[in-house]
């Protein structure tokens, strides 16, 4: 085989790996108005308020044996959302708890649609479709600062939408955060208008009714666009926000409210760990790229995580299941990461440039063999 077409060849293979590579580790840009759904390992982001992030779609695997917040292993999909998503509600559903709903209710790149448009993303297919829904179908959002009180109910098996019932409904809000519960409870917490956070409004999704919790403990501040999840402990922890478009001082960004005692009951929790963690991504000026993990048991933030076995001195004894999480300071785990990063490819341009060099000299070296050289001649 000509030896030249053997280095194209080669320099082709080198170039196909390189750049398949680099389609996962990569960082995605700040956003925020983005949704969020966790299957399995994987946790999917969809859109943003960002018009060139509004149908991207990543995800990042949180296994915690492998998860490093300083330099997390992202990854993009190459189904793109159907929809400018922005303000959308994702929920993970389906027969097999592996598909993932988006509802459009802005709808904001199709105006003529006067309802929630609902989008299915198969994470074992990697493929979107628009589905078809029957029932009583909620009205597209407009965005016009309307709030409502109304509660839709989604059948993601049979397709079929239902209006929930209004007596005992709380008052109409935006920006609040929904924590389902173990036991089918669905906790509204906060939202505009400086909401009492002590006035909990409770979904039960097993009778279909409404009722108000009075939680004890700490004054929480009012706030909207907070995020709120629930710990294995049965504790609902919520982060952020912000109060008439003005950010928290730093003793109240985090808190944490008991849902096994009645009444539940609020406490306020110190920021340990990393720092510089912004309270809230409202704003244009406060967005980043940076991935924050919270240990709940200690209320950590945490930037690398080690699984080992729990020792007899552990907080949590009695749960040998419990794993240890390992603290690094965040500034080392940031310096080594942006060195292994920049090492990287530095190393691999050095490596081309050696392979590209050493095949030109071979191609030039066969090339000079096959010259028939005759007296006179100068083509050396």
């Amino acid at each position: 085989m000509d030896p030249f077409k053997n280095y194209l060849f080669l320099c082709l293979l080198i170039f196909l790996v390189w750049t398949s590579a680099g389609v996962d580790g990569f960082t995605p840009l700040g956003r925020f108005r983005q949704s969020s759904a966790l299957v399995g390992n994987r946790l999917y982001f969809f859109g943003s308020a960002i018009i060139v992030q509004a149908r991207e779609n990543v995800f990042l695997d949180v296994t915690l044996s492998t998860l490093d917040t300083s330099n997390p292993s992202w990854s993009s999909s190459n189904a793109s959302v159907p929809t400018n998503s922005a303000f959308a509600s994702a929920c993970v559903g389906g027969p097999n708890k592996n598909t993932i709903f988006l509802l459009e209710h802005l709808d904001t790149n199709n105006a003529g649609i006067n309802n929630t448009a609902v989008y299915a993303f198969d994470t074992v297919s990697g493929t979107w479709t628009t589905r078809t829904m029957t029932g009583t179908l909620p009205v597209r959002i407009s965005g016009l600062g309307v709030s409502f009180n109304d509660i839709f109910i989604l059948d993601t098996l049979s397709s079929v939408w239902t209006q929930g019932s209004s007596i005992g409904a709380p008052t109409a809000r935006s920006d609040f955060s929904a924590t389902l519960l173990n036991n089918g409870l669905i906790l509204y917490i906060g939202g505009g208008d400086n909401i009492n956070m002590a006035e909990i409004p409770i979904f039960n999704t097993n009778s279909g009714s409404w009722s108000t919790m009075v939680a004890a403990g700490d004054t929480i501040n009012p706030r909207s666009g907070h995020t709120a999840v629930l710990s294995p402990d049965g504790h609902v922890i919520i982060y952020g926000g912000v109060k008439n478009n003005t950010a928290f001082d730093q003793s109240q960004q985090l808190a944490s409210l008991d849902t096994t005692v009645n009444p539940f009951t609020w406490s306020k929790k110190s920021l340990n760990g990393v720092s510089g963690v912004s309270n809230s991504a409202l704003n244009l000026n406060s967005l980043n790229t940076q991935l924050y993990l919270l240990d709940t048991r200690n209320f950590m933030f945490v930037t690398d995580t080690l699984q080992r076995p729990t020792s007899p001195t552990s907080p949590n004894p009695q749960n040998p299941s419990v794993t240890q999480i390992q603290t690094v300071i965040a500034s080392n785990s940031n310096a080594l990461s942006t060195g292994v990063i920049v090492a990287i490819p530095l190393v691999s341009i050095s490596i081309l440039a050696i392979i590209g060099f050493t095949g030109y000299w071979l191609y030039k070296k066969n090339r000079q063999n096959d010259i028939v050289r005759i007296a006179g001649s100068k083509e050396y």
